[in-house]
């Protein structure tokens, strides 16, 4: 993101929010049911619907995690562009920073997300309170703060990736942020290595577990939050089996481990 594009689209900055939390229902996420968000503050309503493993692979995993990247991110990873536009990270709400992203997300993820929207479609209005939100007049849609909220908690919990969020007051701590994020980019400028692939590992590791039932092809009508949780429940269970094992050979101490460390059932 250049700093043209920020400058030319710089909005009204307010005091970043601490928002709660919102609980998700963990069961219907497993199941891959859609997500209605239906908030009294905006106009109409959004649903988000979870993509399967199949939908990023024919779309292209690359495309898809980029437009992904504009509802999933927050102030803190884009600190040093914005920074250098001449924006304090810690004022700018994540909600803002998304008013500049959204007209990169591709209609064609979009069209995954929320199923005949388009995010193109939507443009940035003040609305009666004098607050920023996205409308889109073809779909009588408004996104405002709080619609937002949930657009990207959801989809945070759906693709298990949480940003680290770091917020401060002290101008050091600023400064000492932004040369680390200067040299983190000078040294991945110099190893210019090829593009990883971030889902062939899981998937490989998961289709070569003994103990994993799906195969390769029935891999791709995974909805993405089952998938991720297979991961981290096949995990667990290798961790427990080893605990267990140790224990009744004698080798570990089973005195000094809590219960649910070997407990491959328990909750994620």
């Amino acid at each position: 993101m250049s700093q043209e594009i920020l400058e030319g689209k710089k909005i009204e900055l307010k005091r970043k929010k601490r928002y709660e939390e919102i609980n998700f229902d963990k069961l219907k996420l497993y199941f891959g049911e859609p997500y209605v968000i239906d908030v009294p503050n905006a106009v109409g309503s959004i649903t988000v619907y979870q993509p399967t493993l199949g939908e990023i692979i024919e779309l292209g995993e690359s495309k898809f995690y980029s437009s992904l990247n504009a509802f999933i991110t927050n102030t803190t990873e884009y600190r040093l562009p914005l920074w250098e536009a001449g924006i304090d990270w810690n004022e700018k709400s994540d909600f803002e920073l998304f008013c500049v992203l959204y007209s990169s997300i591709d209609d064609d993820v979009s069209n995954i997300l929320f199923h005949d929207i388009k995010m193109s479609d939507f443009q940035l209005y003040s609305n009666n309170d004098n607050k920023i939100v996205l409308y889109s007049e073809n779909y009588d849609i408004e996104i405002n703060e709080e619609v937002y909220q949930h657009i990207h908690q959801y989809l945070q919990y759906a693709f298990n990736m949480f940003p680290e969020e770091k917020i401060t007051k002290d101008e050091n701590l600023k400064r000492m942020y932004i040369q680390k994020d200067k040299n983190d980019l000078k040294n991945k400028d110099k190893k210019k290595n090829k593009e990883t692939n971030s889902l062939q590992p899981l998937i490989s590791a998961c289709v070569n577990h003994p103990g994993f039932k799906y195969k390769l092809r029935e891999m791709k009508e995974l909805g993405i939050y089952e998938f991720f949780d297979s991961v981290k429940r096949l995990q667990i269970y290798e961790n427990s089996t080893a605990i267990m094992k140790g224990m009744y050979s004698g080798f570990v101490d089973g005195s000094h481990i809590k219960p649910e460390d070997y407990n491959f059932m328990k909750e994620i």
